[in-house]
């Protein structure tokens, strides 16, 4: 969307929360060039596919599908183990095998076709991305005097001319692969909540190599940690007026996690899951959300330390319940395998990594408004909006007020149902996301991006408040 972009430019550096500065210049160019996407965003094309009513129903503040309405695809955790460990070439071989094994006879032949062919071109294009901080770090290098800087810009320089196009091969290549491969996420979907999940569980494994063969320090690898949450307070997006003061500190909502158990039911916490708690509390950073899965196998000192830094009083970690949420995920299809390697995302909500696409806070929906709506016999003002369900004063009992409530309630979840179906089409059509697609099972082999039903679990998570 950009209407709203257009109508807060003389407002948005002045406004109550997450001012931006955009320069007249900028403006001036903005203006000319943004009314050609009339007609032509996802935005738009989720719009003309909502009823009168539903439309009616956004306007008068009964929900909102803003997340996905206004914005890009988030609220999900790659496969960031595959990003890293197999690298961007090798995924791009997988893609090209795809095209090779498709049947031309096959009625989605041309639409598996160009998706494949669509993830050949970004991964492409993003090792090119990373190759271009490579060059970057030399040039910087040439004309850097202070000896130690310019030893760190060539070890840069060395590992974004491998990563993320080739598999990490240590823990600083892994940290870079990372941060590029979530960066361009950000950049991909303007997303919400595209969460680096169980971070102590898929790079740990390069730490505990590098220590042990005495290739780092264990200082400098919690400086490493440290500069990757520094590094993730970088990424931002612009939200309209009213998002941005639901969502005050320019937030992303990245949400990273430590602990919990692993796929076979064994504790997972490892010396990573601690160094994570020890850069939370000492840099003191607004981001990213730090979360830790909590269950009957979690060792003491893992929990003492996470008290200890709940005492610093920054609210942070978040702590999970295993026991409650496995069998929840469990109860809704995804197997004990999956369930037990879940990872948080956003706020608080819970999906496997790699395989899930959520399509979490798919909407508000406006609890206390229906309740407003009931009390007046369905209308808003003058406007008859809602069923007839009765004038308040004929109510006998708070079970008949109560039944009212909940015939109103029925018929305007209806409307968010259509509301979220036609944004999700929108997606669909407009917004296949090929980057993100790439690290979510399975979407190259069924050759079909998260917004057309390639991951292995699809929910739609609308959610009720006020």
């Amino acid at each position: 969307s950009y209407k709203w972009v257009m109508d807060e430019f003389d407002t948005i550096e002045t406004r109550m929360a997450d001012p931006f500065k955009i320069s007249e210049e900028d403006k001036a160019t903005l203006r000319e060039v943004l009314p050609y996407w009339e007609d032509k965003t996802i935005s738009d094309l989720a719009s003309s596919y909502m009823s009168e009513k539903t439309q009616e129903c956004i306007a008068n503040g009964i929900f909102t599908v803003g997340n996905y309405f206004f914005g890009g695809v988030g609220h999900i955790i790659i496969d960031y183990d595959k990003a890293i460990r197999r690298g961007y070439k090798a995924i791009i071989q997988d893609a090209v095998e795809a095209l090779k094994s498709f049947d031309c006879n096959d009625p989605e032949f041309i639409q598996k076709t160009q998706f494949c062919k669509a993830v050949i071109t970004v991964l492409s294009a993003a090792i090119n991305f990373a190759k271009r901080y490579s060059d970057k770090a030399r040039e910087m290098a040439a004309v850097e005097t202070n000896p130690t800087r310019k030893a760190e810009l060539l070890q840069i320089a060395a590992n974004c001319e491998n990563v993320p196009a080739n598999g990490a091969t240590n823990f600083y290549e892994a940290c870079q692969s990372f941060i590029i491969t979530q960066m361009i996420l950000q950049v991909e979907s303007s997303g919400h909540s595209e969460s680096p999940g169980r971070f102590d569980q898929y790079m740990y494994p390069y730490l505990k190599k590098d220590l042990a063969n005495g290739s780092i320090t264990k200082d400098f690898a919690q400086e490493l940690l440290d500069c990757v949450f520094v590094k993730l307070n970088d990424l931002n997006k612009v939200r309209d007026q009213i998002s941005a003061q639901a969502f005050a500190g320019f937030q992303v909502f990245q949400n990273i996690g430590a602990g919990g158990q692993t796929e076979d039911g064994m504790d997972a916490t490892n010396e990573l899951s601690y160094m994570m708690m020890e850069t939370v509390a000492h840099l003191r950073l607004s981001a990213p959300s730090f979360s830790i899965r909590v269950w009957q196998g979690t060792p003491d000192e893992f929990l003492y330390r996470a008290c200890e830094l709940a005492r610093l009083g920054y609210g942070l970690p978040a702590m999970y319940n295993d026991e409650v949420i496995i069998p929840a995920l469990t109860n809704r299809g995804i197997s004990l395998h999956d369930a037990r390697g879940y990872g948080l995302i956003g706020c608080v909500e819970p999906s496997v990594p790699g395989k899930e696409q959520g399509w979490h806070d798919a909407a508000f929906v406006n609890v206390a408004k229906i309740l407003e709506i009931t009390i007046h016999n369905g209308k808003v003002g003058d406007l008859q909006i809602g069923p007839k369900t009765g004038e308040v004063d004929t109510f006998n009992t708070l079970e008949d007020f109560m039944e009212a409530f909940q015939k109103q309630i029925e018929y305007f979840v209806y409307y968010v149902a259509e509301a979220d179906n036609c944004v999700d089409y929108a997606h669909m059509e407009r917004g296949e996301l090929p980057f993100l697609s790439s690290f979510v099972a399975d979407c190259i082999s069924d050759a079909k991006g998260i917004c057309a039903g390639g991951a292995k679990y699809n929910f739609t998570g609308p959610q009720a408040f006020g």
